[in-house]
């Protein structure tokens, strides 16, 4: 179990356009210049992919603002300094009950084996640190035409479980095309098979997706990859700036956060 007692405090969810969050973004890509080259093309198709099924979640549950999770953590030094980590998606049931949500466009292989539930539970065993909420749901989400077995057994939920303590939230290909259409984002053609999350390109609007860059690159545990490089390829040539993948990225990012 990852113990947070003893070195994290003030543990809060804030908005994706706290200034505070969008600072420490801009920080973390400064200190990391590659991550403002050439992207993966599963990691672009992944993102988009989330913002689909985001979408497709409201339907069923209202869905939190605050969906980055905030807190100071002791330093080396001592002193406290301010973390973030973004959360798919957030539902907040009542007062001290929340359902959080992991989603991952993968391969089954990796459904199976439950990729996104360990942070799943960091994100829960952080929050329980703030004494704020006596109960938090964990639901792993996943793309597929049918459902998998899971871990042995995870159950399958509606997205709107609020009783079940962990199970899988299976979204259809066809209701994330759907939010697409809804969204304005165009996914390629193939967007579930493998060669649509091979190869690299250069972001269309590389400052504005610094802004909001992946805060949580760690080498994942148990095989688990971080987002959009499980299904990456490496070796890949560069993909065209005119893939649709590029230009739906644009357009994402067009968008202001609401």
């Amino acid at each position: 179990m990852f113990n947070v007692q003893d070195s994290y405090r003030h543990v809060r969810l804030v908005r994706p356009d706290d200034p505070d969050y969008i600072a420490f973004m801009r920080r973390m890509a400064d200190a990391r210049p590659s991550r403002g080259g050439p992207r993966a093309a599963g990691e672009v198709l992944g993102g988009l992919t989330e913002m689909c099924v985001r979408h497709w979640l409201a339907g069923f549950v209202t869905l939190a603002d605050e969906r980055i999770l905030a807190w100071e953590q002791r330093l080396r030094n001592g002193r406290h300094g301010a973390q973030f980590r973004e959360l798919d998606a957030v539902w907040q049931i009542d007062a001290e009950s929340l359902c959080l949500y992991e989603m991952k466009l993968t391969f089954p292989e990796n459904m199976e084996r439950g990729v996104g539930l360990r942070q799943l539970d960091i994100a829960a065993d952080t929050l329980f640190v703030s004494k704020k909420y006596q109960y938090i749901l964990k639901r792993l989400v996943y793309v597929a035409e049918e459902p998998l077995v899971v871990l042995d057994g995870l159950p399958a939920l509606a997205p709107d479980d609020e009783f079940a303590e962990l199970g899988v939230v299976w979204v259809p290909p066809a209701a994330v095309e759907a939010a697409a259409q809804e969204l304005s984002i165009d996914l390629p053609a193939d967007w579930l098979l493998p060669e649509s999350r091979e190869g690299h390109f250069y972001d269309p609007a590389r400052e504005a997706w610094r802004e909001f860059a992946d805060s949580d690159p760690k080498p994942a545990a148990s095989g688990e990859t971080n987002e959009g490089e499980e299904d990456s390829d490496p070796d890949a040539g560069p993909v065209s700036p005119d893939n649709p993948l590029a230009e739906a990225l644009r357009r994402a990012l067009e968008r202001k956060p609401e």
